[in-house]
């Protein structure tokens, strides 16, 4: 199982399908806060530049941060390699910040209440 899921600013609407064509992401927060936030929701994640790793047995994420400067990240995309407990990896990292996304597996939108598993 390999998948991406696209964290980024997305409006509150039921299905992808329902996000304006007019709707312009905004970026999601500053880099500092953004890595904070997703250390706090899955401690054991490991920096690395613009990275964010995750390897423990049943998750296997990469994050790689999409900078719209210096500072700001405008999304953050979740490379999904494997593991049983990845999704709820992504869920919980979600919560913490917020945010939805778009589950490129099922082209739909991808939420922290989508899992309510705790890691």
């Amino acid at each position: 199982m390999s998948w991406d899921i696209f964290i980024q600013d997305l409006p509150n609407v039921p299905s992808i399908n329902d996000v304006p064509a007019t709707h312009r992401p905004k970026p999601i927060g500053e880099r500092a806060t953004i890595i904070a936030k997703i250390k706090e929701a899955v401690p054991f994640a490991e920096e690395q530049d613009d990275w964010v790793f995750i390897r423990q047995p049943g998750m296997d994420i990469s994050l790689q941060l999409h900078m719209e400067n210096a500072e700001l990240v405008r999304y953050v995309v979740a490379h999904v390699h494997s593991g049983d407990q990845s999704a709820a990896c992504v869920a919980a990292i979600l919560r913490a910040l917020g945010l939805r996304a778009h589950d490129t597996a099922t082209g739909e939108l991808f939420d922290g209440n989508s899992l309510d598993e705790s890691l």
